[in-house]
Parts: structure tokens; C-alpha cells; sequence
């Protein structure tokens, strides 16, 4: 088996179009992600991301980003701006936590503090799934057996109450003592709804609802991190650019589109031939290793122009082509959530009132507006057991807004 690497922007679109390349980034993560959606390929991909499609909507996404947000982002900013600190990535769990569980079809029969808090632990150890193939440690084997503790923990707690209320709504509807319309408008009810056109197993409908969980919640906060620490960088050497975020309603977002495309969630994705095929000059042969290299593509002099490896939030936006660059995929396996996650390329002229910002950069607008800043008696510190560049912690404090 050899293993292609591939650097140049147009040489990883190529990759991530072809058919006859399968996901590989998460054969480490068998445990739980061997059958989620973004595991899988070709037929059975298409199907599965169809039914899930139905949620992901544009009016689905508006109605989270203009009328839970607004109330989440108050409730759980509060205890924090009156401690006058916190850690950042505490802070984004909880905010995105209340809405994850809510848009996945999670329910939360007590919504006690005890109950958010083992739900959030819970995630912690879902998130170190996706980072197995990129983990220095010599034996991953605690670690998989701390997500198989998990998966078993949430089961119990969280998932059969949902699935059973779910599955009884549905019957009500088949029954007509239920109005479709009345269902509710989450990825597990679109899962039960399909019922025999997937042929999920429970336990696949088990790990798929832990799968969107944990890519709407732990990505998302290691954007909304990254993006605040590429902000105070930015404002620390500009500081009248602060005042923008009150003057420009988009500044925000396109500080966060600048932050992730040097910070994919992934710096590479990995695919894996089925065939013999031509990568655009190297032959690939049926299992060979294809690692489309996303950190570099996303550098590209050509496309971002001058000092590409620099956050720069005013940088012009390439020409066909997203500012974020292939930072949230491409082709088949491009992330169903990112216009939740980071809203929609403002057009010329666009309406503010009306615009979709995505979640993380209203977060990080609302983080702002607080006065977030650097905690000068805590250092973040980043995890040094994965070859992604993500934090353990990130303390900050919250003082009065400067410079606006």
C-alpha cells in the first residue's frame, strides 16, 4: 500500500470529487464512527444524507440562529460574566450543548444543572473519536474503551427515552391522532421517520445521533476558539478594529471564515482508493492511502493572496471560492451543518436583519461585546496528545469593552 499526499488547492478538490475515493479519516474511530454518515460512501451515503437533509434547512437554521440563540447565549453567558471569568471552551460546550441536543433530538427529561453537566462530560468523551488517527499516545486502547463506557452511559440516560418518544409520536401520526406537521424537526426524528428505507439497526441510529451531537457541538467550539484567539491576536496589533465589531455587522463572520481556514477542524482528510485511479499525475492502486492535506491547500498564494499564513480578516476573498477554503470539505463529504455552524457569504447590499451568521460567529460576537480577554494569570493551554492543533483549556476574563 503507498500513501498519496496531496498539497495544492486544485489537487485536493480533485481528491475529494472522486467517487472511487472512501472516507479513511476515521478508521481509527471504528468504535463509534465506523457507520455514521460521514463514514460511510457511494449509495448508502447518498440515502442516509438525504433523509438527514430534511433538517438541515435553511428555516431551520434561522429559527435556531434568530430565536434560541439570542436566549441561550444569554442564560449560559450569565454566570460567567458575573464571576468576571472563565474558560472558553467550557463556555462553548455549554452554548452549543443547548443547542446540539435540541436540533439532534436529544432529550433532557430534568434540565438540572447535575443532568447538563453528565450530558457534557458525556460529549468531552465522544470527542476523542474523531481524533484516534491523530493521537501520539502509543496505545489508544483506554481511550476507546472510555467512548465505549460512554456510549453505553448516554444510551441509558439519554438516547432510549428520546427514541422511545420519538417512535411513539410517529405511531400517533400513522394512528391520525398526530399531525405530521406537529413532529419534531431533529435528525433523530428524520431517522425514525425513514425507518425501513435505511435499515438502521438501533444501535447505528444509537452512534448516528452521538455522531451529530459531537460534530455540532466539539467542532464548533474548536472553531470558536480558534477564531477568538486569532481575533485578540488581531486586535492587540489593531486596536481601533474592535470598534468594528459594533460598526459592521459582518466583521464577525468574516473574522471567523478568516480563522477557519488556517484551522480546519482537521488538517487533513483521508481517503482511501477503490480502484486504480489518476490523482492528477501519481496512479493510486486499490487501497491505497490518499491524504488530501487541507492545512496547506488552504495556504494557497494564488488563491489568498499575499502572506497567506497570516489572519488577516480584510483579506480579499478568492475568486470562486469560499473564504474558509476547504475547511469545511468538499464534494460528497462536505459538512451538512456548515451554513448553521458559520452562516452564508453576505452578498453585496445584503440585508444585516436578515442575513444568516451562523452560530459560532454569533457566539464569538457576543463574547466580544462582553469584553472577553486574555486571562493574564492563566495561559490557554494546547493538547500536545493529538497532531491537531486544539486547547485543553482557555481561560479568559470578561472586562468593559474598550475602543467602541
Amino acid at each position: 500500500m503507498s500513501v498519496h499526499q496531496i498539497d495544492d488547492f486544485a489537487g485536493c478538490v480533485h481528491a475529494l470529487k472522486q467517487a472511487d475515493l472512501r472516507q479513511a479519516l476515521y478508521d481509527e474511530a471504528e468504535i463509534l464512527m465506523a457507520r455514521a454518515v460521514v463514514n460511510l460512501h457511494g449509495a448508502e451515503h447518498r440515502a442516509r444524507r438525504e433523509v438527514e437533509a430534511t433538517v438541515f434547512r435553511k428555516d431551520v437554521f434561522l429559527h435556531y440562529e434568530k430565536v434560541v440563540l439570542p436566549q441561550v447565549l444569554d442564560e449560559t453567558l450569565a454566570p460567567f460574566l458575573a464571576a468576571g471569568r472563565g474558560d472558553l471552551k467550557e463556555i462553548g460546550y455549554r452554548i452549543l450543548l443547548n443547542l446540539t441536543v435540541d436540533f439532534t433530538g436529544v432529550e433532557r427529561p430534568e434540565r438540572s444543572a447535575a443532568e447538563t453537566t453528565r450530558l457534557l462530560d458525556l460529549m468531552r468523551e465522544f470527542s476523542l473519536a474523531p481524533t484516534l488517527g491523530q493521537s501520539r499516545l502509543e496505545d489508544t486502547g483506554p481511550l476507546k474503551a472510555r467512548i465505549g463506557k460512554a456510549i453505553g452511559e448516554f444510551d441509558n440516560a439519554f438516547f432510549r427515552a428520546s427514541l422511545e418518544r420519538r417512535q411513539g409520536l410517529l405511531a400517533d401520526v400513522e394512528a391520525g391522532r398526530l399531525l405530521r406537521e406537529a413532529l419534531p424537526r431533529d435528525v433523530l426524528m428524520a431517522l425514525v421517520q425513514a425507518g425501513g428505507s435505511l435499515a438502521m439497526p438501533r444501535d447505528e441510529i444509537l452512534k448516528e445521533v452521538i455522531y451529530f451531537l459531537m460534530a455540532g457541538a466539539h467542532t464548533s467550539i474548536d472553531a470558536l476558539t480558534h477564531a477568538v484567539d486569532d481575533m485578540l491576536g488581531w486586535f492587540a496589533a489593531h486596536p481601533g478594529d474592535r470598534a468594528r465589531l459594533r460598526r459592521d455587522p459582518f466583521f464577525a463572520q468574516a473574522c471567523v471564515f478568516e480563522s477557519l481556514r488556517l484551522n480546519p477542524s482537521s488538517p487533513v482528510a483521508q481517503r482511501r482508493a477503490l480502484c486504480p485511479m489518476d490523482l492528477g499525475g501519481a496512479e493510486a492502486a486499490p487501497g491505497d492511502l490518499v491524504v488530501v492535506n487541507l492545512h496547506a491547500a488552504n495556504r494557497n498564494a494564488s488563491l489568498f493572496g499575499d502572506n497567506p499564513d497570516a489572519f488577516n480578516p480584510d483579506r480579499p476573498p478568492p475568486v470562486g471560492q469560499l473564504p474558509y477554503g476547504l475547511s469545511m470539505g468538499f464534494g460528497a463529504h462536505a459538512c451538512l451543518g456548515r451554513n448553521l455552524a458559520v452562516g452564508v457569504v453576505a452578498r453585496p447590499g445584503a440585508d444585516p436583519a436578515q442575513h444568516q451568521y451562523g452560530t459560532v460567529p454569533l457566539i464569538v460576537d457576543a463574547l466580544f461585546r462582553a469584553g472577553v480577554a486574555p486571562d493574564p494569570e492563566r495561559p490557554p493551554r494546547r493538547d500536545e496528545t493529538v497532531t491537531r492543533a486544539v486547547w485543553t483549556d482557555y481561560p479568559v476574563v470578561f472586562a468593559e469593552e474598550s475602543g467602541s
